[in-house]
């Protein structure tokens, strides 16, 4: 049996309006992880860079980093819950790519 973990976190404006998710999936190998975000609704969007990317209102920018944070955070808790589980060393979720040199990749 193969066991997976997956993390979902809403962020919410003031006004209780969705405005970006991140997520990630667990699997207990040693590696770091990497969540990915979406942002949404285009209240959140105040205008567009020469590039087209989107340029966001301060303080929905700022909501979104302190949130990833939290995440992350509570993303290697778990990663490393779940290497334990796996009899992986915990420490390697720390490092980048770590679990690779472990196991000659």
């Amino acid at each position: 049996m193969y066991k997976v973990v997956r993390l979902v976190k809403t962020i919410k404006d003031n006004d209780g309006n969705n405005i970006a998710t991140i997520q990630v999936d667990l699997n207990g190998d040693g590696s770091t992880p990497d969540p990915l975000t979406a942002i949404y609704g285009s209240a959140q969007t105040i205008g567009f860079n020469d590039d087209g990317s989107p340029i966001y209102d301060m303080e929905i920018k700022q909501r979104i980093k302190d949130e990833k944070q939290k995440f992350m955070a509570e993303a290697i808790k778990e990663q490393k819950k779940l290497c334990i589980e796996n009899g992986v060393d915990p420490d390697l979720v720390n490092i980048l790519n770590a679990e690779k040199k472990v196991n000659n990749e």
